[in-house]
């Protein structure tokens, strides 16, 4: 059974692009398998914390609204919690049973509405 989530986690911001590339994508894989699909990705870029993490004053913050299974999202986070060149992580669990189509199509209605408020 497929669960819509919302992933974001924030990685090192002194990480030269190939090496933050390279975790983003191993990332998108693991959460991808098992039949898990990427309906929206944002990248809101380079940040200042708010207080210090490992000694980090800046990250860079990665958002994914997604579907996927329970045990790709347990994988993934298992493997944050190991991982050097990430400082958080934070995974919500928006749904049940949820219609990837119609979900990606809710979601770009939405960023236009957004755009046009601005």
């Amino acid at each position: 059974m497929l669960r819509e989530y919302e992933f974001t986690f924030v990685t090192k911001a002194d990480l030269p692009e190939a090496e933050k590339a390279k975790v983003l994508s191993g990332y998108e894989e693991i959460l991808a398998a098992n039949g898990g699909e990427i309906v929206r990705k944002s990248d809101w870029g380079t940040k200042k914390l708010a207080y210090p993490i490992k000694k980090s004053f800046r990250g860079h913050y990665a958002f994914y609204d997604l579907t996927a299974s329970p045990d790709s999202i347990a994988e993934c986070e298992r493997l944050l919690r190991i991982d050097e060149n990430v400082l958080r992580h934070l995974v919500v669990k928006i749904g049940e049973d949820v219609n990837v189509e119609e979900r990606r199509a809710e979601l770009v209605k939405l960023d236009a509405q957004q755009s046009e408020e601005k």
